[in-house]
């Protein structure tokens, strides 16, 4: 249990996976950090939709996979517990608790707030939605993603836990991609069912990019039949003009007021 907190408190990016009330597997990737020595990540409000499914699971996976948060040739663990979430819609408890790690983590975060000035100005960005692991199961280890756009996080549930391992692509099969054959299965053989096959991959040294892809479907063997994608692998090597880079600046703003309107109007 303790050797999980050390590795979330120095890695870059870890990865949320969770189980939502349709019994479909979620996952998504995030900034590490510990809140009053709990594994935490602090998620801005435009990311509220995405995660409004985690708001009603009762059980979540905390993983760190990516190689480069991991030491050498260590393995990767996944930690499954019990999700706290708290809406901090002032920013107090992240301004206070949370955004130095952030800023040292996180490069794009000191454009927005690495001072009172710029943290005033871009008070949107304080707001945020918080999920803490609490009663921790015994981390388990999995293979380490070495390669972002052949290596991904499988999503399982058992129950309403979700079950998290390391996979590769080693192939499409169908004349439209509409499947993929797997590899480095970790999970043992069962019933087909429901799986999420999640990636991402990030800018060095300044994450700039964070790009993220999924494909959800039915898992039979070896084989996921493919019926939902978002994203896809190798996005980030196609590089971001001026404008782009200014017009998704202007989208997160609008994303993450809104998000921060839509849940003060709720509550």
């Amino acid at each position: 249990m303790t050797e999980f907190v050390p590795l979330w408190r120095r890695a870059i990016a870890a990865e949320v996976c969770w189980i939502d009330h349709e019994g479909h597997p979620c996952a998504l990737a995030a900034t590490p950090v510990l809140d009053q020595g709990a594994p935490a990540v602090a998620l801005p409000y435009s990311r509220a939709c995405q995660i409004a499914g985690l708001r009603s699971a009762t059980s979540v996976a905390f993983a760190v996979t990516d190689s480069r948060s991991l030491r050498g040739a260590r393995q990767g663990l996944v930690s499954v517990g019990v999700p706290e979430i708290i809406d901090d819609l002032d920013g107090d408890h992240f301004a206070v608790e949370l955004l130095k790690q952030e800023l040292v983590k996180y490069p794009p975060s000191r454009t927005l707030a690495d001072s009172p000035l710029l943290c005033r100005e871009n008070w949107w960005w304080l707001p945020r939605i918080i999920v803490r692991l609490t009663r921790r199961e015994q981390p388990e280890s999995t293979a380490p993603r070495t390669n972002p756009e052949r290596h991904a996080l499988l999503v399982r549930p058992e129950g309403i836990r979700p079950r998290v391992s390391v996979v590769e692509l080693t192939g499409n099969d169908g004349a439209d991609g509409d499947a993929v054959r797997l590899g480095n299965l970790a999970l043992p053989d069962s019933a087909p069912g429901t799986a999420l096959l999640f990636g991402h991959d990030y800018s060095m040294p300044d994450l700039e990019r964070w790009e993220s892809w999924s494909m959800l479907g039915t898992l039979d063997g070896d084989l996921l039949g493919v019926e939902r994608r978002t994203g896809e692998p190798g996005a980030l090597a196609r590089p971001l003009r001026l404008l782009d880079r200014l017009r998704r600046q202007r989208a997160l703003q609008r994303e993450c007021v809104r998000g921060i309107r839509e849940h003060e109007n709720h509550w």
